[in-house]
């Protein structure tokens, strides 16, 4: 009987309110981010601009996030989670609902560049993380990983569903029914359910958490060595990432297949990821952050290895194979690091510290789009682009290792 209402006490633990609406929210953010692939081809094709000048649109995106994202971070940390998400939902909506009106390219960088990546980068990982980490401070990793699933499972649904619409009834009405869809999975369960970051810790007395309190009270996150080590990982590889994401449907097109299966294909990795993040996530728990880091970016690049050495051959292998392999260790950065974060940094900062952090991944959202379009216009494929892919993530592993040297360093 102790065991059941022991069990039952956990399950009404308000943490997991919160670790149900970051999922949700974690859900819109990996649709929104993934289904640009499906839009990049379309508007290319569309408005019959070169892969750089559409890039733009996304890289502009990126720019933004890396300039905003530590004012989010402290705007969350001064609103709370529910004013903030409601307001991040709303702000989705009429980017999405005004880029479909766009008359040509150049309005979606003030529509989608601008508005709705500004509420893109409030629903992202970062703004999760800071929200969820508190909560769970003994199985900080599993949590999050769990929680993170949300996010390929949005490109699982999302990716197929944008280009089934986008073949069926044209861009601009898939973006005003999914930018509808994210509204909805945002706004109304936010504004009903969400509740405050805690500042405590439970597994101490009241009398500690106020020293904690008080001794992080003039705390700067851009003062501390370890954070902009974290800065670093987080950017290299969102170079990385970014320069394949929202090329790789050209690519599979570009090597043969038709957009629906090479969609599709996008989606699986989704699929495949919903399993790999919890995975990710608890083994960083017991082996640690750095290990895991390592070998899942190890992957990755073994992943763009298997592209780059099948370059043009329209076969099923290198597809399952380039599925299997991203899709075991996407998300790996954002959700290795926010837990370190977590490890070592005051809870009561987490929004500032991760919106710093986040800027690494704003900087990739902006070059590394751009430097991929750049690279096919002047060489007419993807190979160099994958290979400097590669080389990034290996700097980013050095970064994550860098932090676990200075950590103890808060000055």
């Amino acid at each position: 009987m102790n065991k059941l209402q022991s069990m039952v006490n956990r399950l009404r633990y308000p943490g997991w309110t919160v670790f149900l609406l970051s999922f949700c929210n974690l859900v819109v953010e990996g649709g929104a981010k993934n289904v640009e692939s499906v839009f990049y081809l379309a508007w290319r094709n569309g408005f019959k601009r070169g892969a750089t000048v559409t890039s733009l649109i996304f890289s502009l995106g990126g720019l933004l996030g890396a300039i905003a994202s530590p004012f989010l971070g402290k705007l969350l940390d001064r609103l709370g989670p529910k004013t903030f998400f409601v307001i991040a939902g709303l702000v989705i909506l009429i980017g999405w609902q005004l880029s479909s009106y766009a008359p040509g390219l150049w309005y979606l960088f003030l529509f989608y560049s601008f508005v709705a990546a500004l509420g893109h980068t409030s629903i992202s990982s970062f703004t999760a993380m800071a929200t969820l980490s508190p909560w769970f401070s003994n199985t900080r990793g599993t949590v999050l990983g769990l929680a993170d699933s949300g996010n390929p499972l949005g490109q699982a649904i999302f990716t197929p569903l944008s280009q089934l619409l986008v073949l069926g009834l044209g861009w601009r009405w898939s973006f005003r029914i999914i930018g509808l869809i994210f509204f909805m999975l945002i706004f109304p369960l936010n504004l009903l359910f969400q509740k405050p970051i805690p500042v405590w810790d439970d597994e101490v007395d009241e009398e500690e958490n106020d020293q904690v309190i008080s001794n992080y009270s003039d705390f700067k996150a851009f003062k501390v060595k370890s954070v902009w080590w974290m800065v670093g990982a987080r950017g290299f590889l969102s170079i990385s990432n970014q320069m394949i994401r929202l090329h790789i449907l050209a690519y599979f097109v570009l090597s043969g297949y038709d957009q629906m299966s090479a969609a599709t294909a996008v989606g699986l990795i989704g699929v495949v990821s919903v399993m790999g993040r919890p995975s990710l996530g608890y083994m960083s728990d017991k082996f640690g952050r750095e290990i895991m880091f390592t070998l899942g970016i190890g992957l990755q690049i073994i992943a763009i290895l298997i592209l780059v050495l099948t370059n043009n051959m329209n076969t099923i292998l290198p597809l399952l194979l380039y599925v299997a392999f991203s899709g075991l260790t996407d998300g790996i950065g954002g959700l290795i690091l926010s837990a370190k974060a977590g490890d070592i940094y005051p809870k009561i900062h987490m929004g500032e510290i991760l919106g710093l952090v986040e800027i690494g991944r704003g900087i990739g959202i902006a070059v590394g789009p751009i430097l991929g379009g750049i690279l096919f216009d002047l060489n007419g494929d993807y190979l160099l682009a994958f290979v400097i892919a590669m080389m990034l993530s290996l700097v980013s592993i050095l970064c994550c290792w860098m932090i676990k040297v200075s950590e103890n360093s808060l000055q």
